[in-house]
């Protein structure tokens, strides 16, 4: 097992790319108040742009969590791939068809990069390692191929075998999950890197009602809708990194994939919650589409920050399974209270604060229980 480490400031400056995509990736998808009608599209589109940035993150992370230490002059990997990143940003278009090829170049150059990575250390790293390196460098080397050659098609079937390339590329680690146990990730550096971009996503909102904000200083409603969601991000956050920090067990040995997979389900609700908040003052925007990519966002940031946590538990935490049916109850019904009664938006917000502020309580209630112990 190797020894803890934290986050260096190599890895905090290749974050500082996906800030600018995530931000990016926001701002295009902010266009659909122009084409309400193509909503469901443009957000289907909008998953199609941040899935493979996401992807391309997560592969750098778990190389660098399990062979970071082993690469000679990771600067170079990690430089080589922060600029195909920034090229592949620029690509992020709601006409898709238009950049397509410059955005798949760059994705691939990524993953390509990733791949040569996991060759070359597996000639120098420890031996009891070399074949982890050697296997996942070809498996990834199969998604390439076949994410490459939607190259050669067009319209739905050129999106449809780039998502296969990606699929597999996600699907390969699963499949091999029992030889990946062997080899245990650094898991509180992991759960730290994980953490960063969670935080690069909160972020994302703030600036998003910051923008809000400066055009309309003087308007009392949009004051107290920002206020509402100041709050609501607040204790979003509050109930993910104060139970981070106390419930979960740094000397945990896990190949990490629910870690891994898991955050996909954190990270995409908080980016559609930055978009809600941004139709919560578009008029053109249908008021029950605002209120689902609300509650369909906070549902799924709750169920799956929960079961992450549960997993990750320290042993001597006792979490009760009914009152997390009881809080996913609450969401439910009160999303359903907000439809019949077609209550306004800012309702839901407090709906939102106060079961979150219950999850808060929840979790406190939890750690005073294990300090009495």
């Amino acid at each position: 097992m190797k020894k803890e480490r934290k986050v260096t400031w190599l890895e905090l400056f290749f974050d500082l790319v996906f800030v600018v995509g995530v931000s990016s990736a926001n701002h295009h998808v902010l266009q659909i108040g122009q084409e309400p009608e193509k909503t469901w599209f443009y957000l289907l589109e909008y998953l199609l742009m941040i899935t493979p940035m996401w992807w391309a993150w997560v592969g750098q992370t778990m190389f660098f969590n399990r062979y970071g230490e082993d690469l000679k002059y990771p600067q170079i990997y990690m430089m080589i791939q922060m600029a195909l990143l920034i090229l592949m940003t620029a690509s992020f278009n709601l006409n898709f068809d238009k950049t397509y090829f410059s955005f798949i170049l760059c994705y691939l150059g990524i993953r390509l990069v990733t791949v040569i990575e996991y060759f070359s250390v597996s000639k120098h790293c420890n031996p009891i390692y070399t074949q982890t390196a050697i296997l996942l460098g070809k498996l990834f080397s199969i998604g390439i191929v076949v994410a490459g050659m939607s190259m050669l098609f067009e319209g739905t079937i050129r999106y449809s075998v780039m998502f296969l390339g990606i699929f597999l590329d996600i699907l390969f680690p699963l499949l091999y999950k029992n030889h990946l146990k062997k080899f245990a990730v650094d898991f509180p550096h992991l759960a730290e890197r994980f953490g960063l971009f969670v935080i690069i996503t909160f972020g994302e909102s703030i600036v998003v009602i910051t923008g809000i904000l400066s055009t309309n200083t003087y308007d009392v409603s949009v004051m107290l809708k920002v206020l509402l969601l100041f709050g609501l991000i607040c204790t979003m956050f509050w109930s993910y990194y104060d139970n981070a920090e106390s419930l979960m067990d740094n000397q945990l040995k896990t190949n990490g994939q629910l870690l891994l997979y898991g955050h996909y389900f954190i990270l995409v609700p908080l980016m559609i919650f930055a978009v809600a908040s941004h139709f919560l003052i578009v008029d053109t925007i249908n008021p029950v589409l605002t209120l689902t990519l609300f509650y369909s966002s906070a549902t799924i940031f709750y169920l799956t920050k929960h079961l992450i946590f549960y997993y990750h538990r320290k042993k001597t935490m006792n979490f009760s399974l009914t009152t997390a049916i009881f809080m996913l109850l609450g969401f439910v019904l009160s999303y359903s209270v907000l439809l019949f009664f077609q209550l306004p938006n800012e309702v839901a917000l407090l709906f939102l604060i106060l079961l979150f502020g219950l999850d808060i309580s929840q979790f406190n209630q939890i750690k005073n229980n294990h300090v009495k112990k």
